[in-house]
């Protein structure tokens, strides 16, 4: 397919063509499968749930690909943010469980380590909400919506260096914030 053909078929997508759609789930769910499965060390099963996935995304947020200039780097950028949430939480749940072990606690977290939680996010929400109203909307378009810089940097029309200064800021405060609270939470303050 050429860069052309591409970009019609991307176009079409967005006015939601199922046939523009079915084209490529059908040129790039296996790519997708693949790699997911060399990720993911040979887990099949999860490697086919994670590319369909990323194309129930595709589907969903269909009207803005009109705009993609590259459809690979895109699926593909989908799909390691997807790896990446699959890493993170597979890592939560085994600290949990050997934390869990170590101290000889139930397998589910008690009120306290909830309500503790609880607070710690709002904290982080709080601290999120007090930031400049430009930082913060950067930080939400990388972190909870998983647009690339240059995606970023093309919708709010800045600089990709500057979405990068924003999302650097924003996570050396919140380290400080998590730093502090667990100063706090050791110390029993």
């Amino acid at each position: 397919m050429t860069r052309e053909d591409e970009k019609i078929c991307l176009r079409e997508l967005s006015n939601g063509s199922r046939q523009a759609f079915e084209w490529l789930f059908l040129e790039w769910h296996p790519r997708l499968v693949d790699f997911f499965n060399r990720i993911l060390g040979g887990d099949e099963e999860t490697a086919y749930d994670y590319a369909q996935d990323v194309f129930f995304d595709i589907w969903m947020s269909r009207k803005k690909f009109s705009e993609v200039n590259s459809f690979s780097a895109y699926i593909f950028q989908m799909a390691r943010f997807k790896a990446y949430n699959h890493f993170d939480k597979n890592a939560v749940k085994t600290k949990f469980t050997r934390d869990a072990e170590v101290t000889g606690s139930e397998s589910t977290p008690s009120g306290e380590a909830v309500i503790e939680a609880s607070e710690t996010e709002t904290i982080i929400r709080k601290t999120l909400e007090r930031m400049p109203q430009k930082r913060r909307k950067v930080f939400i378009l990388s972190r909870f919506k998983g647009k690339s810089n240059d995606e970023i940097a093309q919708e709010l029309g800045i600089n990709k260096r500057t979405v990068e200064n924003h999302i650097t800021n924003v996570l050396d405060t919140l380290r400080k914030l998590v730093k502090f609270i667990v100063i706090l939470c050791v110390t029993g303050l």
